[in-house]
């Protein structure tokens, strides 16, 4: 399991308990439901955006890889996370002196 699965599994974890912990206490003075269906509407709305931030090196990489000739080098943790992509790969020390060399 990588850091990048690491933080998709707690995200929405930690997202769910903070959101629980936010209904317990209403402080606008609403009544109850509308209370519940605001934080849950934010709650939920910010998990969405973390996960897509936290994803978004990730999809791009892969959108890349996809390209016809394209190989995309990159950290050990995002090649791993795209395993299916064989066009991803991670950057090692003869990769990285290649890349000087030819620069």
């Amino acid at each position: 399991m990588n850091n990048l699965t690491i933080k998709n599994i707690l995200t929405p974890i930690f997202g769910a308990i903070a959101t629980y912990l936010a209904t317990k206490v209403n402080f606008l003075g609403l009544d109850a439901a509308t209370w519940n269906q605001l934080v849950s509407s934010v709650g939920f709305g910010i998990v969405a955006i973390v996960l897509g931030f936290f994803n978004k090196s990730t999809n791009i990489l892969d959108a890349a890889g996809k390209e016809a000739g394209t190989t995309v080098i990159t950290t050990k943790e995002n090649a791993d996370a795209l395993p299916a992509n064989p066009d991803v790969i991670a950057a090692t020390p003869q990769i990285v002196s290649a890349v000087k060399a030819a620069s």
